[in-house]
């Protein structure tokens, strides 16, 4: 039992990305593991169990994995830029070097095609950063340890792109959908969930939660990972407007979580959402019990990075549940704005970062576009990267 445990552990910490047997010239940079050569799960072993006592990263320090343009632009030549945004959207504009997938080929691409483990980073873009939170976190769960979301996507790169930030910020007409300042509302935050002390002495009964699939716990992962990066956008991310037409027709349809600090929660919220602490309560030493699994969950958070995140978690674990786009800021951008956790002006998210043009996936020459904003600094021209010497092993 004790060798299942250690197993269990570096299973899930260092990750689940297959690497092929051989001699690779320079090692690799990113983390990998052969999971054939670790004890595979037996199959009464519980996936949220594993889970929460072997890695439990949407409760970490590290959590969200997010990453900004500035930190793209500077080390390019280091990270895997994974642009899954469609075919035109790609050739009309992206950034140096970065490929072009598909979501649901991505899988497949980390590990026998451009493997992780040979960059430092691997960075998911899409187009405000909403769909490549899904995929950074499902990567993440499937034991990818250096995938990260790009904050806000192409929208937030260039300008030229950011059209669906700026259409999606906004504020819900409908003032009964939220809780405003209701002095009187308490949140259920710290009600009937004392803190534990010592979290690994609680026994926990993870019979009460989903159960995603049969077979080994790497099987389970690896069939569940694919499913989900398969669906669609309604299927995972819910746009503001499809969110609030459905609580409209039942104002209990969802199971609300307002993936914020309690202030925030306590300062406005939709109004029967729960509130959950970020890197606290999607636990079962927490709140993770308290989700009726007989409605869908939905999710948000300020900007959809972070509860994107916590959603393909949660979805791994078999809930059927959603994000919101945008999170908050899609439906109540004012009240945020107005006390600074968000910004005023959309623009100010928004740089002006060089693009490349057409199918090919970098240029010596890069278009630089146009600014519409005054920025601190012009940003520095992107050069082509050189191929990284690597082969054979998990390179």
């Amino acid at each position: 039992m004790k060798n299942i445990k250690i197993g269990f552990a570096l299973f899930l910490l260092i990750g689940l990305v297959s690497c092929q047997s051989g001699v690779f010239k320079k090692k690799p940079i990113g983390k990998v593991i052969d999971i054939e050569k670790f004890i595979k799960s037996q199959n009464e072993i519980p996936l949220a169990q594993v889970y929460f006592e072997h890695g439990n990263f949407v409760n970490s320090r590290n959590f969200p994995p997010v990453i900004k343009g500035t930190d793209v632009l500077e080390n390019s030549d280091q990270y895997i830029i994974v642009d899954i945004r469609n075919k035109d959207a790609y050739e009309q504009g992206h950034i140096n070097g970065a490929y072009n997938i598909d979501k649901k080929n991505v899988l497949d691409f980390l590990k026998n095609k451009r493997k992780a483990a040979s960059a430092k980073k691997v960075v998911f873009v899409c187009y405000t950063g909403q769909l490549a939170s899904y995929v950074t976190g499902i990567t993440r769960f499937a034991g990818f340890d250096n995938t990260y979301v790009l904050l806000y996507g192409m929208a937030g790169w260039n300008s030229e792109f950011s059209a669906p930030l700026k259409k999606a910020f906004g504020d819900v007409n409908n003032s009964n959908l939220l809780v405003i300042n209701k002095s009187e509302h308490k949140s259920d935050a710290g009600e009937h969930h004392a803190e534990v002390k010592k979290e690994k002495e609680v026994k926990i009964d993870y019979s009460k939660y989903p159960n995603p699939g049969s077979g080994t716990i790497t099987e389970i992962i690896n069939k569940r990972a694919q499913e989900l990066l398969n669906l669609k956008r309604p299927q995972f991310l819910l746009k503001a407007g499809e969110f609030f037409e459905e609580l409209k027709k039942d104002p209990n349809h969802f199971y609300t979580i307002a993936y914020m600090k309690k202030n925030q929660f306590d300062f406005a919220h939709i109004k029967n959402a729960h509130q959950f602490t970020p890197r606290k309560d999607i636990s079962p030493y927490k709140k993770l019990g308290d989700i009726d699994r007989k409605k869908p969950v939905a999710i948000y958070c300020k900007s959809g990075h972070t509860a994107g995140n916590a959603n393909a978690m949660l979805k791994m674990l078999g809930y059927d549940s959603y994000s919101i786009l945008l999170g908050s800021s899609s439906f109540m951008h004012k009240l945020w704005a107005e006390q600074g956790w968000q910004v005023k002006d959309v623009n100010a998210l928004i740089n002006d970062f060089p693009v490349i043009r057409g199918k090919n996936r970098t240029s010596k020459n890069p278009f630089i576009a146009k600014s519409t904003k005054k920025v601190s600094a012009a940003p520095v021209p992107m050069v082509k990267r050189k191929k990284k010497e690597v082969s054979g092993g998990c390179g």
